[in-house]
């Protein structure tokens, strides 16, 4: 019983660390366009009117929480979002924010 206790608070940890995470304004801006489209730094720094220094240092946030994946295109780093589960987190939230 134990183990499960202690596996199960390991991923409350985790949960809270993302939801950390995800609750920075910019970051959870960068994610939602990111559920609809992968983009590179500068198109992202373009759509939310920032520069590409601080973009970077957010996905660079969002990548070590393993929320976001990059891959290289050529020049170009695209990211985009790592998994469904992210999504379906953010879009729930957002129904509950209509609600």
């Amino acid at each position: 019983m134990e183990v499960n206790n202690n596996y199960k608070n390991k991923n409350i940890e985790k949960l809270a660390n993302m939801f950390s995470i995800l609750g920075d304004n910019t970051r959870l801006q960068i994610v939602t366009l990111l559920m609809h489209r992968d983009a590179n730094v500068g198109e992202i720094a373009s759509e939310l009117n920032m520069t590409q220094s601080a973009i970077s240092h957010q996905l660079r946030i969002l990548r070590d929480a393993q929320i976001l994946k990059n891959s290289k295109i050529g020049r170009k780093v695209i990211y985009s979002i790592n998994d469904d589960h992210v999504m379906t987190i953010i879009n729930e939230g957002l129904k509950h924010m209509a609600h």
